[in-house]
């Protein structure tokens, strides 16, 4: 009788220790959620109505708070997130503006196409690559006689890079500028090529390597040479007038 009243003495206690556990975390996790749901930030919102294909700046929006999640994070919460964008739809009045609803504004010549090169199993990126930085993009192709490597472009005009997070790592998305039918070829190959490398061109060496073409200069004549002139004679002096004969005296 006493070891049963002990267990059950035992018992009790053990649950009540564990009820009093339960409800600390309980607590913790309600004043963690209250916590975070009292943190706010700062996200942009459009003080006007705002067509698409049009350029956004700081005038056409405001900053409103709203509690802090993982959606905000879609959101615009910089000034310079604005700087050079062009809006993809159209924005009513009050609306929070995402990140998707932008693009960048790229200034390029008339004639030109922007193309994407995105890391994928055929893509490669050498290394780190910033707007205004040149590229060369070399492909490589399976032919009849084999596979083939060749330089396609060269001094390719970086306009704009972003690092992404995939499963492999870090990754860097750019975009190029190029004539039609330099992006039609591109283009085509991303489809057709075993793999593409882009690779950055030291811009700073090829300054050195590539001196400018200066007009070549006509090759020089060789100077003629005098001939040597003969020594003087010295002057043959003049034959003296012959003296008539003297007459004899008479």
């Amino acid at each position: 009788m006493i070891d049963a009243k002990r267990k059950a003495l035992i018992f009790l206690s053990l649950a009540f220790i564990l009820a009093i556990v339960t409800a600390g975390l309980i607590l913790n996790e309600i004043k963690q959620a209250q916590t975070a749901m009292g943190e706010t930030v700062k996200v942009a919102s459009a003080k006007e109505d705002i067509s698409s294909n049009k350029s956004i700046n700081e005038d056409q929006v405001t900053w409103i708070e709203m509690p802090k999640s993982s959606v905000v994070s879609s959101f615009i919460q910089k000034e310079s997130d604005l700087n050079k964008k062009i809006v993809l739809v159209d924005i009513k009045k009050g609306d929070v503006i995402s990140k998707n609803m932008l693009r960048d504004n790229v200034d390029i010549p008339a004639d030109h196409r922007v193309v994407l090169l995105n890391p994928t199993e055929n893509v490669l990126i050498d290394e780190d690559v910033k707007p205004g930085d040149l590229v060369d993009i070399i492909v490589s192709t399976e032919e009849k006689e084999g596979l083939k490597t060749q330089r396609i472009l060269k001094n390719v005009s970086v306009v704009s890079s972003e690092t992404v997070e995939t499963k492999d790592g870090n990754s860097q998305i750019i975009k190029v500028s190029l004539n039609v039918k330099d992006a039609e070829q591109l283009i085509h190959y991303q489809n057709k090529a075993k793999q593409i490398r882009v690779l950055l061109v030291n811009t700073v060496q090829d300054e050195k390597s590539e001196p400018a073409n200066a007009p070549e200069k006509p090759a020089q004549q060789p100077a003629k040479q005098e001939k040597p002139k003969a020594p003087a004679q010295p002057a043959t002096p003049a034959p003296k007038p012959e003296q008539p004969a003297s007459k004899p005296a008479n």
